[in-house]
């Protein structure tokens, strides 16, 4: 077989998979996460107590209605649409 072939199957085709791969397991965990803080209000209460108070004035910013929500439901929101807007 031709070394340079070999060495192009190995250094590139299999390294760039596994790359992809890793990338992709890792940006799967963080969605993960992010979906897992935001399941309970226990959960997101670090975010949340300390920004209470601006929950409200931000999602007003955000055009995010706020009416009959919970403060976590609110944060969620904030959140997701600040996520949305970063991408």
């Amino acid at each position: 077989m031709d070394p340079g072939r070999r060495k192009f199957f190995t250094n590139t085709l299999v390294r760039k998979t596994l790359d992809c791969v890793t990338e992709t397991k890792s940006a799967f965990q963080r969605g993960m996460s992010e979906a897992e803080y935001f399941r309970t209000f226990e959960n997101a209460y670090p975010m949340i107590s300390e920004c209470y108070d601006f929950l409200e004035e931000e999602a007003e910013k955000l055009g995010i209605d706020t009416r009959e929500k919970s403060k976590l439901e609110i944060a969620r929101e904030i959140h997701m649409t600040l996520k949305e807007v970063e991408v």
